[in-house]
């Protein structure tokens, strides 16, 4: 199937061109940080971008809200609406990488081959074909030399694979956690659409990790995370989606104090405050979109130059949802409370003595590491574990767990963190179950 796309396919969607059609929500002055000044939370916030950018914005809410998993768009990527094919992948291409498969490759040279021809005939279009007049004409908006030939490069032929199954159970998922995200980033006096980063990061999955060893719904990699977040083989804060939301706060914030505008705070989370800030210099801007189109280095690729963009298709997405999607129906927002548990102890132990839900404690507990509930980490004297909220007050219910706790005998209470299999524990425990 050959389709040419030119900018967006879904229909009837309006873009904002300044930021008052966008749903901002400004902070309250009354609740901003001692640090308001410094930060000038309450300049004009832009949460859009100009025709420049406008048209990626549009191609990642068809990604979002149009495309599956089985359907890959080979595109430029410089040109990001420039649509050459629409491939169908199957299931052993999703299995093992669509960017390695058969058919992926053979799309890939096919339009190579074209562009290279139309390069060739574009000053007699009459000895095209049809299909090279389509991609000719595809290409009638672009004005750079050698438009065609550079248009082959290995990079700017590219497949991006649709999103939509992902988005809609980010969205779904999203409403355990997205009241809470929303309470911590107003505290902070930061702009609620930056609590959607986790679309764009990670489909609000809280295991989610990649390959290059980022984690949690907010992405931290180990080192930046451990700036803000505890690190360990017992604890990994960077999955627990409340404290990584703290450190998200933080982080952004950050950023935003050193690049002074949100598209650039917001592209500096994926490409580095510091890479942002040698890009906005070398550019002499503080627009984005200058940025984008003239900035060029090694790292500022195409993650980075869209990452802006993903984030204000994700608030679109969402905003529009029963448009794209229909009626649907988040998950309910997380209900508990927390106890601080005083010393290390086995989750196992906790939860036999206290019969608790394991699969609610694991749920409600993410940033315990797998360790840590097969015990072979003690859960950390200190932690702050959280419970279901049975609907009794929060205080009632902790007294509670705190006197059950209490009756746990104090062999399986430890003073510090145990390497391997804690022999001594683990046979107390048996024993006592045999009495």
């Amino acid at each position: 199937m050959h389709l040419f796309l030119r900018s967006f396919i879904c229909l009837g969607m309006v873009v904002a061109a300044d930021a008052s059609a966008l749903p901002l929500e400004r902070a309250n002055p009354s609740a901003l940080p001692h640090d308001r000044e410094l930060l000038e939370i309450l300049r004009p916030l832009r949460f859009s971008v100009d025709a420049r950018l406008k048209k990626n914005m549009e191609f990642w809410v068809s990604i979002y809200t149009q495309y599956g998993m089985h359907q890959g768009l080979i595109h430029d990527s410089k040109y990001i609406d420039l649509v050459y094919e629409i491939v169908e992948l199957s299931p052993a291409d999703l299995h093992r990488s669509p960017q390695k498969s058969k058919i992926v490759k053979e799309a890939k040279k096919k339009w190579k081959r074209l562009l290279l021809s139309v390069h060739r005939k574009q000053n007699q279009p009459e000895s095209m074909t049809e299909e090279e007049r389509k991609l000719f004409l595809l290409f009638k908006d672009v004005n750079e030399p050698n438009k065609f030939l550079n248009a082959t490069h290995r990079k700017r032929l590219r497949l991006q694979q649709g999103q939509r199954e992902s988005y809609l159970a980010g969205l779904k998922n999203s409403g355990r956690y997205l009241p809470l995200m929303e309470e911590i980033f107003r505290k902070e006096g930061l702009p609620v659409e930056l609590t959607r980063l986790p679309f764009v990061e990670s489909s609000f999955n809280v295991r989610a990790s990649s390959k290059v060893g980022a984690s949690g719904i907010w992405q931290f990699m180990r080192a930046t995370g451990k700036s803000f977040l505890k690190i360990n083989d017992a604890v990994d804060e960077r999955n627990d989606p409340i404290r990584a939301t703290e450190a998200a706060a933080k982080f952004l914030k950050m950023n935003y104090e050193s690049l002074r505008q949100w598209p650039l705070a917001v592209t500096a989370y994926n490409h580095g405050r510091k890479g942002m800030m040698r890009a906005v210099r070398l550019v002499g801007s503080e627009e984005l979109e200058d940025v984008v189109a003239d900035y060029r280095s090694r790292s500022f690729g195409f993650a980075s130059a869209n990452f802006f963009c993903e984030l204000l298709a994700a608030i679109e997405a969402e905003k529009h949802s029963e448009r794209y999607f229909g009626k649907i129906e988040r998950l309910p927002p997380l209900k508990f409370f927390e106890v601080k548990i005083p010393d290390y102890v086995d989750m196992r132990d906790l939860v036999e003595f206290l019969k608790l839900d394991i699969n609610a404690v694991k749920e409600l507990n993410a940033g315990l590491t797998d360790w840590v509930f097969s015990g072979v980490r003690l859960v950390p004297a200190g932690y702050r574990l959280r419970l279901p909220d049975d609907g009794s007050p929060k205080d009632a219910a902790a007294r509670v767990f705190l006197a059950g706790y209490a009756e746990i005998p104090n062999i399986f209470k430890l003073r510090a963190q145990i390497r391997g299999n804690k022999p001594r524990v683990r046979q107390a425990n048996a024993s006592l179950k045999k009495e």
